[in-house]
């Protein structure tokens, strides 16, 4: 990995952790996650994380609290909530009937202003979904129905519209949804609309946190329909789907799923994550016959700017030729996120455990419950 990239993970990184919650006092941080507590009136207070994966109480990644009504027998959320930051101000507004988001549903930037407006029928948005700047002004205006969702409206930073009653050109930035190799922390989309579709070549581009800039790839789109993408990092098509979004992220949605996240930077980063999908993808196509389930066991020396050594197992497959394979997946990821102790970051020795489950009906290998423990630093 040269060192522009690692250079612009440990930017990543720097952003990803706040400054001031990091601590080497491991009594501070509760045995077992407190994810949600009783509030008062009969709610309960829950704890989400800013990509709304459930997050302990005291964690430094703790960023939404979340205050509502909750069936824990039927596990579904009932009537209005209200979502605030760390520093007590509301975010999100919205409601929920027999189980599902209903009704109108109001989010806030972090100075109040509106950030986006749409109505929910049983789970789904109906209507014009309504994007404001910090600032108030319009940004986006899209609309959804039952088989559809078009770009009506779409003005840039600058006040100007671009697209206009579904026809014109869009840009914009989006930020990421978990970890990635190549340390872009947004990527924005550019292409012609058409009757309110998406049509002919939109192109891709990386944005980095230095302030630079790289092209990522295309997608073809007819009329709203996807025909081809490249990746340009990758040199390859695809085919199947579209791999990048083009409307901003609705990080919310994933409330509803209670799923929750280890206070590591390695789980809240998504990185554990990326390790999963990655040995899965190097072993596809490459087992001759389906192993035996197994839990593997590796240490990994990482210095403090990422770089990783060999890893040396202690637990792994039986046959030689998918042990091999696995220490050979492992060399293609080439940073880890460094420990930190002492404010700074360290040399380390990582511990890593994880499972694999062999999914006989796809003929594939599926990693499950990857964990990550630190030797000195966190």
């Amino acid at each position: 990995m040269d060192n522009q990239l690692i250079g612009r993970l440990l930017i990543g990184l720097m952003l990803l952790v706040p400054q001031v919650t990091f601590a080497n006092d491991r009594d501070t941080v509760p045995a077992k996650p407190i994810y949600y507590e009783k509030a008062p009136h009969g709610m309960t207070r829950f704890f989400y994380d800013d990509h709304y994966f459930l997050a302990d109480k005291d964690c430094q990644f703790k960023a939404i609290e979340r205050v509502a009504a909750y069936d824990f027998e039927a596990q579904v959320f009932v009537g209005e909530f209200t979502d605030f930051n760390n520093w007590g101000r509301a975010i999100l507004r919205g409601n929920y009937r027999n189980g599902k988001k209903d009704g109108a549903f109001k989010a806030y930037h972090p100075n109040g202003q509106l950030k986006w407006e749409v109505s929910y029928m049983q789970d789904r948005p109906r209507g014009l979904w309504k994007y404001y700047y910090p600032d108030g002004k319009p940004l986006l205006e899209v609309m959804y129905d039952d088989e559809k969702v078009l770009i009506r409206n779409f003005w840039d930073q600058r006040g100007r519209q671009r697209v206009v009653d579904g026809n014109g050109r869009y840009d914009f930035a989006i930020d990421t949804d978990g970890y990635n190799p190549f340390g872009y922390m947004r990527y924005s989309r550019k292409g012609k609309v058409v009757d309110g579709f998406p049509d002919g070549v939109w192109t891709i581009t990386y944005l980095f946190e230095d302030g630079n800039t790289e092209g990522a790839g295309h997608e073809l789109y007819q009329k709203g329909r996807f025909i081809r993408g490249y990746e340009t990092y990758e040199d390859r098509e695809f085919h199947d789907a579209p791999k990048y979004g083009i409307l901003p992220t609705s990080f919310f949605v994933r409330a509803d799923l209670m799923i929750g996240k280890g206070c590591t930077i390695d789980e809240y980063s998504g990185f554990t994550n990326y390790l999963s999908e990655h040995l899965e993808e190097w072993f596809d196509g490459e087992l001759d016959e389906m192993p035996d389930p197994v839990q593997i066991e590796f240490s990994i020396v990482v210095r403090k700017n990422g770089a990783p050594e060999r890893a040396e197992m202690e637990a792994t497959f039986g046959q030689k030729q998918y042990a091999d394979l696995l220490l050979a997946g492992l060399s293609w990821v080439s940073f880890w996120f460094p420990s930190y102790a002492d404010g700074a970051y360290i040399d380390d020795k990582l511990t890593v455990t994880m499972e694999a489950f062999p999914d006989a009906a796809e003929r594939k290998l599926r990693f499950y419950n990857v964990t990550i423990q630190r030797e000195k630093g966190i």
